[in-house]
């Protein structure tokens, strides 16, 4: 490389990080209230209908909350997908509702489990949820590109556009040579059946956000998603000093990063995942309950 070159991108880094700096924006939660689960799960996946919170804890339990007091509604149950393989990271409600008299949409729970069970990996669990307490699992979304995340693959909903999104580390937080993929797909139809199989040849969209924005650091801990207007939400971090609580919002029309938010200071809880509520956002953690987000 020539000297030139080497200024150049010397040049080219300064801008990238006075750029990222500029970005960071510091936000500071305030609680909502506790979860009042009595099982001894780690909380991971959360999501938000009308004034419905649905919170999700490791293995597959759940719990309904009412907003915005955030009162218990119903005792806590076990999802259709309950098993000690399924660890429930990401939760979503979906656009269709199993039967037009049901009060909640279906929900989209993340498996996120590093090993393959039953030949499958990282499945996406479509669940039916009552107010009652009830689930049932009616259809299971299967990635069969297993060598495209490495580590764990994981699920939200872009409610609006009526698409799947997968996302997460294809080594981990760690490694040296992680990227972190982006995949788009048509949301299946419940119509499809109770299996459906993707492949790569089946997303609208496949890339590394490195790729389209250096901004986002390769070794990240991934966490949960929404999709928020034009872009997805990403929590990531375990609010501790290594791996601060940061908020990246993606633009997803541009493939760039919007904005920052850093927590770090503020919330030094794991945050699992995030929806919104009110025009504020909602984050589940473990060890605060739930705390909110006033941002436009």
């Amino acid at each position: 490389m020539s000297k030139k070159e080497l200024l150049l991108c010397l040049l080219a880094l300064v801008a990238i990080t006075a750029s990222a700096r500029k970005f960071r924006v510091k936000i500071s939660p305030k609680d909502i209230g506790v979860l009042q689960s009595d099982q001894k799960r780690s909380f991971q996946g959360m999501c938000i209908y009308e004034d419905w919170l649905l919170s999700v804890q490791n293995t597959g339990f759940a719990t309904l909350y009412k907003l915005p007091s955030l009162d218990k509604k119903t005792p806590t149950f076990q999802l259709g997908s309950f098993a000690e393989t399924n660890h429930a990271n990401v939760a979503a409600f979906g656009v269709e509702k199993f039967d037009k008299s049901d009060p909640l949409p279906v929900v989209y729970v993340s498996q996120a489990y590093r090993k393959v069970v039953n030949g499958e990996k990282d499945v996406c669990y479509v669940e039916r949820i009552s107010l009652e307490g009830k689930a049932e699992t009616v259809q299971r979304i299967v990635l069969d590109d297993q060598h495209l995340y490495g580590y764990a693959l994981q699920w939200t909903i872009d409610q609006k556009r009526s698409h799947l999104i997968g996302f997460g580390n294809t080594r981990s937080n760690t490694a040296e040579d992680n990227r972190y993929r982006i995949m788009v797909f048509p949301l299946p139809h419940l119509s499809n059946g109770e299996m459906v199989h993707l492949t790569a040849a089946d997303a609208l969209e496949n890339y590394f956000i490195q790729d389209k924005d250096p901004r986002y650091p390769s070794k990240v801990v991934g966490q949960g998603a929404c999709v928020w207007k034009d872009c997805l939400l990403l929590p990531t971090g375990f609010g501790e000093e290594d791996t601060p609580s940061i908020i990246y919002v993606l633009d997803l029309k541009k493939h760039k990063l919007r904005n920052i938010l850093d927590l770090s200071e503020t919330l030094k809880n794991e945050m699992e995942d995030i929806d919104f509520y009110n025009g504020d956002f909602y984050i589940q953690t473990n060890g605060r309950g739930v705390v909110k987000l006033r941002y436009k």
